[in-house]
């Protein structure tokens, strides 16, 4: 893995309160494994960037916590083989957050401020 993918959450977020879901997308949000198979079967020539842009459109729902919605885009990332995600985000996530992203990823966070909060998530190799 060597591909480092910026992702605005902010953008997701308006994205996804003015999309239309059809019953496949609500599948792929209740079971994100379901909509990654489904995904790999159709891979194409769309840059890695918008694959994953898109994927996350249809995994990551704003019904669910910040922290769930990161673990699922790191899953994704991970079998895009992205090692390395940028995420920028509205605002901050505190210290218990984090640890729970953490805790259930395999990866090392760092977070910045840069006039816009932005996550540093990088995608550890399983042991």
């Amino acid at each position: 893995m060597s591909n480092v993918i910026e992702f605005n959450y902010g953008s997701f977020l308006v994205d996804s309160s003015n999309q239309k879901w059809t019953f496949s997308q609500a599948l792929k949000s209740i079971i994100p494994t379901f909509g990654t198979v489904w995904n790999a079967s159709v891979h194409d020539k769309t840059p890695l960037k918008e694959r994953l842009r898109l994927e996350a459109l249809n995994v990551l729902s704003t019904h669910i916590n910040d922290e769930s919605n990161i673990i699922r885009l790191i899953r994704l990332a991970r079998i895009e083989g992205i090692s390395d995600l940028r995420v920028m985000l509205p605002y901050s996530l505190d210290e218990e957050q984090i640890n729970y992203i953490l805790a259930n990823t395999h990866t090392t966070i760092s977070q910045k401020g840069e006039g816009i909060d932005l996550l540093i998530i990088h995608l550890k190799e399983k042991e």
